[in-house]
């Protein structure tokens, strides 16, 4: 079982000590029956960023994705996307650029410059050949156009809430989708009949800790270990015995992010 995408600098101690234990000796939190093979720790911003290094140099089984998040895109400079590039080409455990992306959603940063960014960490992905972790909100249409002709060809749309054109211009380049503990809500049924589209060799799960911790967990900080719940629910929803589906996924991450958790 891996968490294909949290943000462990952000987690409360308790919760970051309980995610140690079950990724290291295999003592999960109650209700949580399969251990955590891998954790992908995500910085996206300039104060992240050297959390995450520092997280994934000191534990074995975490790896980090580094990247700017477009709320940061007004902020990032062409230094920044240089020391980036240096970053993830002389830190070993660094497996990903991302999460990097469009959000329109919120008015933190203008197009142009998301869009500026965007291109250049993509460039920066291609150029040292790591897969690219994607966040799209309300952008779809742009995000698949960006993707399309950045000629990357390897990566995840995080998180994945999105439209139909998002799903399968991901698909069609070649991308994983990965889902959230958003598809466990009672109000996520369009969420649900999207996760029935994805084919199983493209699917991984994440959690986005602290944030968007699956049901039974719900309204409560999330942290790793709980990926289990949105895994053991697209089990049932997809009708694949829970193992399997443990072992697709698995597999999925260590393909596409070139780690050997084992």
């Amino acid at each position: 079982m891996i968490d294909t995408h949290a943000h462990l600098d952000m987690l409360p101690p308790e919760l970051f000590e309980a995610t140690i234990k079950c990724l290291e000796h295999g003592d999960c939190p109650e209700g949580v029956e399969i251990p955590l093979s891998a954790v992908i720790t995500v910085g996206c911003d300039k104060e992240e960023i050297p959390k995450a290094l520092s997280i994934a140099n000191k534990y074995e089984k975490v790896w980090a994705a580094i990247g700017y998040h477009p709320y940061e895109a007004d902020k990032v400079s062409d230094a920044d996307i240089g020391e980036l590039k240096s970053l993830a080409e002389g830190e070993d455990k660094v497996v990903a650029i991302g999460e990097c992306g469009l959000d329109y959603y919120r008015d933190y940063a203008s197009k142009e410059n998301q869009w500026k960014i965007f291109e250049r960490q993509l460039e920066v992905a291609k150029e040292l050949g790591l897969p690219v972790v994607v966040h799209s909100r309300d952008a779809d249409e742009d995000t698949v156009a960006i993707l399309k002709n950045s000629g990357v060809e390897r990566g995840v749309i995080h998180c994945f809430t999105g439209t139909e054109k998002l799903l399968k211009g991901a698909l069609d380049i070649g991308f994983y989708i990965s889902l959230s503990g958003i598809v466990t809500y009672k109000n996520a049924k369009d969420l649900q009949e999207f996760a029935k589209k994805i084919p199983l060799d493209r699917l991984l799960v994440e959690t986005d800790s602290p944030y968007l911790a699956p049901v039974p967990k719900r309204g409560k900080k999330n942290m790793p270990p709980y990926v289990f719940f949105t895994l053991k629910f697209l089990s049932e929803l997809l009708n694949v015995p829970l193992p399997m589906l443990d072992r697709i996924t698995t597999t999925n991450a260590v393909r596409l992010f070139d780690i050997n958790p084992f």
